[in-house]
């Protein structure tokens, strides 16, 4: 599949997505934001969008804008999974949040790369939503090829140690 195959999908998922409606309270914040613009939603939303990529690289408060796009939608995303009888939506959650971990745990070191690269939260912003959407599924790309082989791993270790999973441990005090 060719990429502007691809992108025009993803176009026709972001347009079905800003003209559907989301409660009263959008499509009215909308309609009216249209009217005195004379722009059409799209439009609005590259806008905004140019916008949060400037701030993320000259604001002041890039770190916290990037880690909410980050968590909001996710945890959001999450709590509707939880509440919902499937558990495929469970598991694809699961995998968000471990992959995110992971990936956290890297980004803990990563100030001193910010002196050489302005464009730092831009590029996290666009991993970490490539994580996420459904049209990209990153998350679970990076879980099977990356953090599931490394956790085998690790579970062979300590097997062959005879180190015993957290997991399989009983904590009650015994007397």
């Amino acid at each position: 599949m060719s990429a502007a195959f691809r992108n025009r999908g993803v176009l026709q998922d972001l347009r079905n997505f800003l003209y559907t409606s989301h409660g009263e309270t959008y499509d009215r914040t909308l309609h009216l934001i249209e009217e005195k613009t004379r722009l059409k939603r799209e439009q609005i939303f590259y806008g905004l969008l140019g916008l949060v990529l400037i701030y993320l690289i000259f604001g002041s408060l890039a770190q916290f804008v990037c880690n909410l796009i980050g968590f909001a939608y996710p945890a959001y995303a999450s709590v509707k999974a939880i509440r919902s009888p499937s558990k495929g939506d469970d598991t694809q959650w699961l995998i968000y949040w471990t992959v995110f971990a992971s990936f956290s745990m890297l980004d803990f070191f990563t100030d001193s790369l910010l002196h050489y690269f302005p464009f730092y939260y831009v590029a996290k912003v666009i991993f970490l939503l490539y994580l996420y959407l459904p049209q990209t599924r990153g998350a679970l790309f990076f879980y099977s090829s990356i953090i599931d082989p490394a956790i085998t791993t690790i579970d062979q270790w300590l097997n062959s140690r005879n180190i015993t999973s957290m997991e399989n441990r009983d904590f009650r005090k015994t007397n």
